[in-house]
């Protein structure tokens, strides 16, 4: 089973505390920006968010000992990609409710406009893998984590309607 420990200290020592899950709120563990370190186990990654509900910068990490998280050490929210990296593939459509044109992807994809969708989707299914959306062209501008299992049906919800750019696997 998949688990991600966090230490509050570097080096995999003091306080601790293990995820097995999801979860959107490390306040409510008793863990908010305490983590200077941390194990992943299972054999799935995860993704660790600096805010909580997955919001804010993030980082994703692959099984193994982390003695030191340089740069990334407030840790709000974690969530584990399912199935691991493996298979990567979305579904992008262009309406809502995965309505009108679909365009399957499996590589990264650095402007959409290749593919007629500059600013043009609003819902996704993630089939495979972790995958990072785009507002702008080449990997820029505000960015959202998408997971294998996730399934977002309006962007409008998110404030994303008609704004993904290009797409990157993590």
């Amino acid at each position: 089973m998949a688990s991600i420990e966090l230490f509050s200290q570097r080096d995999l020592k003091g306080d601790s505390v293990s995820v097995g899950a999801d979860n959107p709120d490390f306040t409510q563990i008793g863990f908010n920006d305490r983590t200077k370190s941390m194990r992943v186990t299972g054999g799935e990654p995860w993704v660790v968010f600096e805010h909580i509900n997955y919001k804010g910068d993030f980082k994703l990490y692959k099984p193994g000992d982390y003695n030191s998280l340089p740069g990334f050490e407030k840790i709000s929210s974690v969530k584990v990609v399912r199935g691991g990296l493996d298979g990567p593939e979305i579904r992008v459509y262009e309406h809502i409710n995965y309505g009108g044109r679909e365009v399957i992807l499996t590589k990264n994809q650095e402007n959409l406009g290749s593919h007629g969708l500059n600013d043009q989707i609003s819902s996704h299914k993630v089939i495979g893998g972790a995958w990072i959306l785009y507002e702008h062209a080449q990997y820029q501008g505000n960015k959202m984590v998408a997971l294998a299992g996730e399934e977002v049906d309006n962007y409008g919800h998110l404030g994303w309607n008609d704004k993904v750019s290009s797409l990157q696997l993590m």
